[in-house]
């Protein structure tokens, strides 16, 4: 058995055995460029809601793909490429491409593109992110940095693991910040809203607030999904993100984040002698995300969690 049955792919010599890896989505490719098509899939398939598909090319192509029902796609570039469109557009490496149901994205790619797709529940995404109503290609170079980043972390932490299946809430979290960033790319406030919300602390404000804290507290251990918590308490995505700012100057994303930082923090200090590496203990807490979580610790502790383990040893 494979150790990662979640992931397939493989090296193609045909166009359209490649095309037909993505399944549901009646991707179709011409071949524009001469020469022997030589190509390469990966696609990592989270629990039927999510599905991350990089592909790489050696031809110019015609590409065309329709988002199924009750999916949103996502695409973008993973490295600098000669010109590609889009939708009639240009795209390039500060572009992401939302495409919801029932809506086509066409366009050509180089030769040599190196593409990330994405196929993702709606169920995934706030609901306000859920009614897109046409195909956008933004340009936005911060948050297509911040979401190849995301992608390029997550898949290389969760891939290290023995089993994803083990570490539900690390996987849990990471689709999370996938849907909180797409929210925020789609709609988020501006900050100047965000701003004027700061300060406002009303009883009404305080009750969402602690419904929400409470809520995280609960169910820390088996990870938090933000789309989840706005559901349960009956808030929106936007006041959650409001309600916190008032309330800790902070969102909740965040505040889940240092949580997590303190529950690892009181593993190492109380197993000092575990086996167990640093890396799982963190996964098993809901971190996905490994090099950013050593900085967050040592912002927070003033020490590498390494150093955590080494000084309680020591002592």
């Amino acid at each position: 058995m494979s150790l990662h049955p979640w992931i397939s792919g493989g090296q193609f010599t045909d166009v359209d055995a490649q095309a037909a890896h993505l399944h549901g989505y009646d991707q179709q490719y011409q071949q524009l460029s001469e020469g022997p098509f030589e190509g390469r899939y990966r696609s990592f398939n989270f629990e039927g809601d999510l599905g991350i598909h990089l592909e790489v090319a050696n031809r110019a192509l015609a590409q065309a793909a329709s988002t199924p029902s009750g999916r949103l796609s996502v695409c973008m570039l993973t490295a600098a490429s000669e010109a590609c469109t889009l939708n009639a557009g240009h795209f390039g490496l500060s572009q992401i491409a939302l495409c919801p149901e029932g809506l086509v994205l066409e366009g050509k790619t180089s030769e040599g593109v190196s593409l990330c797709c994405m196929d993702v529940s709606a169920e995934l995404l706030p609901a306000q992110g859920r009614g897109l109503k046409g195909v956008r290609v933004l340009e936005d170079p911060m948050r297509s940095n911040q979401l190849r980043d995301l992608v390029r972390s997550g898949l290389s932490s969760l891939t290290s693991l023995e089993a994803i299946g083990h570490y539900p809430a690390a996987v849990k979290e990471f689709k999370s910040a996938l849907g909180d960033l797409l929210w925020q790319i789609g709609i988020q406030p501006t900050q100047k809203a965000v701003n004027r919300a700061n300060g406002h602390t009303s009883d009404r404000t305080m009750r969402i607030f602690r419904r929400a804290r409470d809520y995280i507290h609960d169910g820390l251990a088996d990870g938090i999904s933000i789309v989840a918590l706005c559901e349960a308490i009956g808030v929106s995505r936007r006041a959650l993100e409001l309600v916190f700012r008032s309330a800790l100057g902070t969102g909740p994303g965040h505040y889940v984040r240092t949580l997590q930082l303190n529950e690892v923090r009181r593993d190492l200090l109380s197993n000092p002698d575990s086996d167990e590496s640093i890396g799982a203990i963190a996964a098993r807490h809901g971190i996905w995300h490994w090099s950013r979580f050593s900085r967050d610790y040592k912002l927070m502790f003033g020490e590498l969690p390494s150093h955590t383990r080494q000084r309680i040893v020591g002592c």
